[in-house]
């Protein structure tokens, strides 16, 4: 009995030691395991220890065989044996040698960081700083919603960087024989998958630029050697692409402010561009290369790449969207099979922007692209590229942020023009249905492009659409903007406009004589007449009068002036018995105002008299109210 409450004692003083012994572990960092594998490592080496059967007896309790703890301490030290091979040269092998993931150079792993961070707190890796920040549990809402504000935005995508791997350069193209050189190519390749994180500007500088100069390296074997592609480069290169460039591209925002204006706000550039644009430069050269093959690109270069390829042009960085312009023009050029469906993509990224989202970066992008496509379309056009043009590119006018892409659809338009001079009519109506009423910075915009249209406008096409276009015309020339009146009045500085008005004059001067006419005189009715009450028939005097009158803007009246002397010049019946008219109308004009004013006196009367007699008369007054008296 005495014996066995000896074991049961050494037991317990054993245990609470052991206790001890994992909290000092745990505070000092060691791994708990590490002293019980190292005398389990010197257990196994001695052999099979060997335990009292009469102790074991009386104590009761079963204890740990020596040789499963030897076995744990072999697990936890193993022996390392080095091979007396010739060592082979093989780029797979030398690229895993080169990106270590087990480093001790480098960041520390996740669970050693889980391990030393305090009080178990998790810090996550992320390429956004403003994950990092704290978030307050409870928000008092009078006075903590002034204290939090997001930090300004550093990127307009986000990139996942890979887990920590040191990377270490290969060899050159030169230092391998040409035999070798298409393995080394691949190995490279593959390295640059390693991603970087370019929110910390000291973040593992080495490694960055380790992987600008062997994206450098790659560009200068593409051009300057000549090499059959072989179906494997066509897989890594285009893995790499995606694996460095296809990421999410959130919607812009403003962290404090108003909602973010791609009109006023100034965009986000890529921290990550350094690599960026070697990717892209690499990639670029890839496709333009005469050794390239697109039967065997095509099974890597399909449909869903296209698809993320163009979501990529809603980048804040104009750099990237110039660089994707380029690439997406190169595939459509060397991919027959897929210009249809490129097309139609690139349709659906307007529609949407139309008639949902009114925000999208790279529309003026995918319109340039558009403009040189349009370019090359085989005569006559198809009717599925008319159809294009009136359900898509026309109402591109009515969005707000026209100013951005503008020039681009403008270029289209005309493009569309020259192919198919028929669809003039169906193009100047939808510009007259979006025309803009209060904008006058847009309306200005639209003028340009009817300059533009005036310019491959042919003459019968113009016949058709005279009318309601200088009906317009004339409202901006009435335009109390003075730029949007200016813009219209110098369309007579165009010979050919000026041509197409004079051969049509007989409908155009009769709609736009009354705007022009009131800039050159803004004089009361009784000044447009001689002595002897007749109309002035004198245009130079009027032009004179008003000039000499100080009104709003002279350079104004001086273009007015000009246009209507070139039609009294050309067609002087004409001027006559527009002129004629117009004063007919300013007299008629002038009666219906005195009627009215007459009959605005008539009725006040009325109501006074009214007054009157309901103070001296109520009773009848109340009766003519209600119908009673006849």
């Amino acid at each position: 009995m005495m014996r066995g409450f000896k074991q049961k004692l050494i037991k317990k003083t054993t245990g609470s030691s052991s206790s001890t012994q994992k909290k000092k572990d745990k505070e000092t960092g060691k791994k708990p395991g590490s002293a019980n594998g190292a005398a389990g490592a010197v257990g196994g080496s001695g052999g099979r220890a060997t335990v009292d059967k009469k102790e074991q007896k009386g104590s009761g309790a079963k204890q740990p065989k020596a040789k499963d703890a030897g076995k744990s301490g072999a697990g936890a030290a193993p022996k390392v044996k080095v091979a007396a091979k010739k060592e082979e040269r093989s780029y797979p092998t030398m690229i895993a040698a080169a990106v270590s993931p087990g480093s001790t150079s480098g960041p520390p792993s996740p669970k050693e960081a889980e391990a030393a961070s305090p009080n178990g707190i998790d810090i996550p890796r992320s390429s956004h700083s403003f994950e990092r920040l704290p978030t307050p549990t409870k928000l008092n809402p009078d006075t903590d919603l002034e204290l939090i504000k997001t930090p300004q935005r550093h990127s307009s995508s986000r990139f996942e960087p890979s887990r920590y791997t040191q990377i270490s350069k290969l060899p050159g193209f030169d230092d391998v024989p040409p035999e070798e050189q298409i393995s080394l190519f691949i190995a490279k390749v593959d390295q640059c998958n390693i991603m970087f994180d370019f929110s910390d500007p000291s973040f593992d500088i080495h490694g960055k630029e380790i992987k600008r100069i062997t994206l450098q390296e790659l560009i200068e074997f593409i051009v300057t050697n000549r090499f059959t592609y072989t179906e494997e480069m066509y897989g890594h290169v285009v893995n790499m692409f995606k694996v460095n460039l296809f990421r999410p591209i959130p919607p812009p925002v403003n962290p404090i402010g108003d909602v973010y204006d791609p009109d006023e706000d100034e965009p986000v550039n890529e921290l990550a561009w350094p690599h960026m644009q070697c990717v892209y430069e690499f990639f670029l050269r890839f496709v333009e290369s005469p050794d390239f093959n697109h039967q065997i690109a095509k099974q890597f270069i399909d449909q869903e790449f296209i698809l993320k390829l163009l979501e990529l042009f809603d980048s804040e960085d104009i750099r990237e969207r110039d660089c994707l312009k380029t690439t997406l023009h190169r595939i459509y050029g060397k991919f027959l099979s897929l210009r249809s469906f490129i097309r139609r993509s690139i349709n659906n990224i307007f529609l949407q922007f139309v008639y949902e989202t009114e925000r999208f970066n790279g529309i003026a992008e995918l319109l340039e692209i558009l403009g040189s496509i349009i370019n090359g379309f085989a005569l006559p056009l198809k009717e599925e590229h008319k159809v294009f043009l009136v359900r898509i590119l026309i109402p591109l006018h009515k969005v707000r942020c026209l100013s951005l892409y503008h020039p681009q659809l403008a270029y289209c338009i005309v493009q569309f023009l020259e192919k198919e001079p028929m669809l003039t009519e169906e193009v100047i109506m939808g510009l007259l249905r979006y025309w803009p009423k209060v904008n006058s910075t847009k309306e200005i915009m639209f003028l340009n492009e009817i300059e533009d249209i005036f310019e491959v406008i042919e003459p019968l096409e113009f016949i058709k659409v005279e009318v309601p276009l200088f009906v317009q015309l004339a409202k901006c020339i009435s335009s109390p903007h003075f730029q949007v009146a200016e813009k219209v009045l110098s369309y007579w500085n165009n010979e050919y406009f000026l041509n197409l008005c004079i051969e049509n004059a007989e409908v155009i001067l009769p709609i736009i004589f009354p705007a022009l006419y009131e800039l050159t005189s803004q004089l009361d009715l009784d000044s447009q007449t001689d002595e002897e009450g007749n109309p002035n028939q004198d245009p130079y005097m009027l032009v004179e009068q008003a000039i000499n009158s100080g009104s709003w803007n002279r350079a104004i009246h001086a273009m007015a002036f000009k246009a209507l002397k070139i039609f009294l010049e050309t067609n002087p019946v004409l001027y006559e018995n527009c002129n004629s008219l117009y004063l007919s109308s300013l007299k008629e004009s002038q009666k219906r105002r005195e009627k009215r004013e007459e009959n605005w006196n008539k009725l006040q009367e009325y109501v006074r008299n009214l007054h009157i007699s309901s103070v001296d008369n109520p009773v009848a007054v109340d009766r003519i109210g209600t119908g009673d008296l006849h």
